[in-house]
């Protein structure tokens, strides 16, 4: 089993991870509440977790930092987007017995995208001249889900993206003082976030 590990392409797993997931975020998107039923009520919360951007980010973070190359972190992130989204769709095709295209070519374009965005995190992850400014960039998408800002306000949205905000000030570690600078540097990225972007996550 282990030789058979060892033989297996990076992205195969991958590819395996992102069906799972992709299965088990819609089947969780169809639970609905149940009232003293505790098991279902979890079940619910991971459903409404999965439904949002940032354990996407999370999980495609781990991957492209835990690739040995730069072009198996682009590979790796895009396969895995590329599994979860087909099995999300087609499971929900199965379920509902239409295909909502628009959606899907949507969220494919983003998957297109994170190459490049695995690139970036793979670079701030091995390079330690990268290190100080290129982590903002995943750190401030995850903070800008996490709050609410404006010019002179800022409140709390949702306490599990700020928990996954801390999670990727570990991955990125170096040095107190680069990751000081990142934080800096994400929270003005937040921001500016919040201002410019379209999308309402």
């Amino acid at each position: 089993m282990a030789n058979l590990k060892n033989k297996m392409p990076d992205f195969v797993a991958y590819m395996f991870l992102g069906i799972v997931l992709g299965i088990a975020s819609k089947y969780l998107d169809n639970i609905g509440v149940v009232d003293n039923n505790w098991w279902m009520n979890i079940l619910q919360y991971f459903g409404q977790l999965f439904s949002r951007l940032g354990i996407w980010v999370l999980i495609a973070t781990f991957i492209a930092a835990n690739s040995k190359t730069l072009i198996r972190a682009g590979v790796n992130t895009f396969i895995f987007f590329i599994g979860m989204l087909v099995s999300y769709y087609m499971y929900s095709a199965y379920l509902f017995g239409f295909f909502p295209t628009r959606y899907f070519i949507f969220w494919g374009c983003v998957a297109l995208a994170s190459p490049f965005f695995a690139a970036i995190v793979w670079w701030s992850r091995n390079s330690w001249r990268s290190a100080f400014i290129l982590p903002a960039l995943p750190m401030g998408l995850m903070l800008s889900l996490s709050l609410g800002m404006g010019m002179f306000y800022m409140y709390l949205n949702h306490i599990e993206e700020l928990i996954m905000f801390v999670v990727l000030c570990v991955v990125f570690y170096k040095k107190p003082k680069q990751i000081v600078i990142s934080v800096v540097f994400s929270f003005v990225l937040a921001f500016i976030f919040k201002q410019i972007s379209p999308f309402h996550f």
